[in-house]
This record gives C-alpha cells, structure tokens and sequence, in this order.
C-alpha cells in the first residue's frame, strides 16, 4: 500500500523570529519532517505578535526557511499589546487565513497551543472538508480569569481528526477538562536534535549552573536565586549560575537581587541569546536547574540532558513522569530540599558526571526528533 503524500501545516501564534520552547519544537520538527520522503511540504501559519501579544509590524508577511519551510504571518487587531488572557479575542482576518491555507493546500493541519482561537476556528471552517485536523492543546491549568476557554478549547477537540498530548499525564487533564474520549487521544511529546558526543567539560574553572528559561514569574528564577544564595555557602569548589532567556517583567528584579548581595561577577544574566550562543552554554555546562511553577513538558530539560548535562528541578506539571533517569526531583518548591540537592550536585563530581551519563544516554533514546517524528507521522498517515 501505498504511503500517502502529506502536506502538513502547522498553525501555532508564535513563531520566528519569537522562539520559545513550543516554537522551537515546531522548528525542528517541521526541519525533520522535510527530510521524510512521504512528506512533500510543510508549513507554519503563525502571526505578527510575540509574546505575550506584543505586535511586530516589521515582520514579513512570508518566508521560506533555508530548510524549505513556508511560513506565513498574519496581522491581528488590535494592534496593540494585550494581556495573555485575552489572546483568543485578537481578531484574524479569515479571508487573509483562507488565501494562505489554500495557497498552500495542506493535507493536514495541526494546531499547537490553545491561544489562537480564531486563527484555528477559521482554519477548520474554511478547510475541514479537504484537510485532517490535529490539535496539540498543550494544557496548562487555567486561573479563573481564563476559565471561560475551557468550552473553546473543548469545541477544537471535538472536531478535531485526533488530539495529541505530551505526556499521559496531559492526556488524563485534558480528556476531565474539554471532555474528550480516550480513544481520541495520543501522547507524543517534543525532541531535540542528535548532538555528538560533548566534550569533557573544563574542570579548572568555575564549574557551570545553567538555567534557560523567560525571565517571568512562571520560571521560577526569583525562587531559584534565594535557593542558591544559600547553598553556595556551604559549595566546595567555586560556581557561576547562568540565567538565559529574554526578559519578561522580571530581569530587573532579577539583577537587582544579585546586585544586593554583591554577586554579580557571579550570577551572569545573559538576556536573550541566538541558538548558537545557547548550544555554547549547553556544551560548557556542568547542571541544568529550573524551577517553573508549571511545565506541560519542558523541552530544556531533554536538550541539556542529550548534551550529558544532569538536571536539579521539583515535581510539577509531568516533571516525575518525564524525568526517569538524569534527574533530581524534589517536593515542589521546598527551598530546604532544593538546597541540599544543589548543594550535593556541586559538591559530588562522580554522583554529576553519572546522571549526566544517563541523562544523556536517555534522552538519545527517547526523545531525538527522528524518533519522535515517526510517531507523528504514523498518526498523519493514519488519518490522511
């Protein structure tokens, strides 16, 4: 029989030049699907908007990536900066939404992240009769302000062709929350690229704390510094903690804590960074830590453990489901447990460098993108 030839749009409301982790997932992803040869195109329908809803006139309205990625940005109004809760209610033009979907002609779409209403709704409106539809929510619970999504977020996945979750523990949230069958759903999660083995890390310097994440409330880095303002007086070889991620709302802050305990020489925050900078700081690194107040599947995670670097975090969102091997978990936001773990991590080079191993030798396993895109494809195919 023969395989179906698929031409896969994604629709998703951020995307280059923002890059965060869904958005780099969907980079590599779309890169990696190129290279199947039951895959004849892919695309990226996206918006002029960076996170949180912060317009980007300059942005083209189109482009296509060295990798042969078409990729097509919408305008939206208002345009202005909107607070995150209200993302849904930016309007889309859906003539614009039908021009770029029929030039493009897609077999599939797949919609990622529940913040796009109308660029989805249009999409399934204006195509659902000559395109499969699947639907990666990526759920977060919802505070009270945004409860009135949940009948959205149930509406897409009822009319979705298959709903894909990152992990089982998304899956059992989303078939209570947007009442979806089981046997409609399907776990599959991120990757990340091959990397070659990584070079035996420096040990005449200051051995490296890296933690790559927004600078916002939701990453924790705020939480994180009092922890290691505390453990590294009881750190027996010298250390630098590195924040990496552009700022949003908590940077100031930030460099102000470490100022005021006279730190900066050795608390570095990088702001944000090119790939290449990043893939620097993943291969001079000794311990990723990151403790987000929730994470769907933290793909920082699987990228420092395929570089051999072993990860200190607490257990929220699917962390205890994901994290199996290179890990230190600890009871969420428990600064006293936190501590000790950071402090045994610095301080024992043989317990490290072996979770380092494993994180390596697991993520290699489980979660390149050349894995994790046959199980993607299967689910295409199967619908197409």
């Amino acid at each position: 029989m023969t395989e179906p030839s698929l031409r896969i749009l994604f629709l998703t409301p951020y995307f280059r030049p923002y890059v965060g982790g869904i958005e780099r997932a969907i980079e590599q992803f779309s890169a990696q699907l190129m290279g199947d040869h039951t895959v004849t195109a892919v695309g990226v329908l996206t918006t002029k908007y960076a996170f949180p809803r912060i317009p980007q006139p300059s942005w083209a309205d189109r482009e296509t990536t060295v990798e042969g990625i078409s990729i097509f940005r919408l305008k939206g109004h208002p345009r202005r900066s909107l607070p995150v809760y209200s993302v849904p209610l930016v309007w889309f033009s859906p003539i614009q939404i039908r021009r770029y979907i029929e030039e493009f002609d897609p077999n599939v779409i797949h919609f990622v992240g529940d913040g796009w209403f109308w660029g989805h709704f249009w999409a399934w409106v204006w195509y659902r009769r000559r395109a499969r539809f699947v639907f990666t929510p990526s759920f977060h619970t919802l505070p009270l302000r945004r409860q009135w999504i949940r009948p959205i977020n149930a509406f897409l996945c009822k009319v979705m062709d298959s709903v894909i979750t990152l992990t089982r523990q998304e899956k059992d949230q989303v078939s209570r929350a947007y009442w979806v069958h089981q046997s409609k759903l399907e776990v599959v999660g991120w990757g990340v690229p091959e990397v070659g083995r990584p070079d035996s890390r420096e040990d005449n310097g200051p051995l490296s704390i890296l933690c790559v994440g927004r600078l916002g409330h939701h990453k924790g880095q705020e939480w994180l510094l009092k922890v290691y303002f505390r453990a590294r007086t009881r750190f027996r070889q010298s250390t630098r903690l590195l924040l990496v991620g552009r700022d949003e709302g908590m940077e100031k802050v930030i460099r102000d804590m470490v100022e005021t305990v006279g730190l900066s020489h050795e608390v570095i925050v990088t702001g944000e960074i090119s790939d290449e900078e990043l893939l620097g700081w993943y291969t001079r690194s000794n311990l990723l830590v990151l403790f987000s107040q929730y994470e769907a599947f933290g793909l920082v995670f699987f990228e420092a453990m395929a570089h051999g670097i072993p990860v200190l975090t607490h257990d929220v969102g699917a962390n205890r489901e994901l994290l199996t091997k290179g890990a230190v978990i600890v009871a969420p936001f428990d600064e006293t447990a936190a501590e000790d773990e950071l402090v045994r991590l610095v301080n024992d080079n043989n317990l490290r460098r072996e979770l380092g191993q494993d994180a390596r030798n697991y993520a290699l396993k489980w979660f390149t993108w050349a894995s994790v895109a046959k199980r993607y494809l299967r689910i295409y195919q199967t619908l197409s």
